[in-house]
């Protein structure tokens, strides 16, 4: 039996597709911003990207929040990108459904009501990073990895292993990429606060 043991709870569950450039953790994940109270996974950003500052409508629920941060994991703000976004101030019970930005005219579409915030979490101790489909290379002392084809440099990850980093600074330096150009590479992860 294998075991994760691991330090903290987890707070953030993500997944990153078409890694053919080297990728690493979006700023807000790894120290939240302090006006955040919630957060929620998005998906099918489109129309615009969405505006830090500017009131987020759910298109179901009428209720409303303030859009504090957001980091897009997978392709570009407002352009079928997902991710995931932090709030403040929301004024009721969200559900699965789009939300339009008030100032971009922006839409995120979300699948569940917003997660509280945990006020005393600020930075991850562990990452735990699996890989689904294909292989990656990763690092996590700053260097760039490359692709197998390139300077080949990295540890080689293949579909379903997983790999467990901890400390701070090693997650803020973690960098991934595809081994083989295109392959359509996944990588799921779980961040412990």
């Amino acid at each position: 039996m294998i075991v994760f043991a691991h330090d903290g709870n987890c707070v953030f569950e993500g997944i990153w597709t078409a890694i053919t450039a080297a990728r690493g953790f979006n700023a807000s994940l790894l120290s939240i911003p302090k006006d955040a109270g919630h957060w929620v996974r998005y998906t099918t950003g489109a129309t615009a990207a969405l505006s830090v500052g500017e009131k987020l409508t759910g298109g179901t629920s009428g209720k409303t929040c303030i859009l504090v941060a957001q980091a897009v994991e997978n392709g570009a703000a407002g352009s079928g990108d997902s991710g995931i976004l932090f709030v403040k101030t929301v004024s009721g019970i969200f559900q699965a459904e789009t939300l339009t930005g008030g100032t971009s005219t922006g839409t995120v579409a979300i699948a569940q009501d917003f997660i509280v915030l945990n006020p005393s979490v600020v930075h991850p101790k562990a990452l735990l990073v699996t890989v689904e489909t294909a292989s990656i290379h990763t690092t996590v002392s700053g260097t760039t990895p490359t692709a197998t084809a390139g300077t080949n440099h990295g540890v080689n990850m293949d579909a379903g292993q997983s790999r467990v980093v901890r400390g701070v600074n090693n997650i803020r330096n973690f960098k991934a990429i595809n081994a083989v150009a295109a392959n359509g590479a996944i990588l799921k992860y779980e961040l412990y606060f």
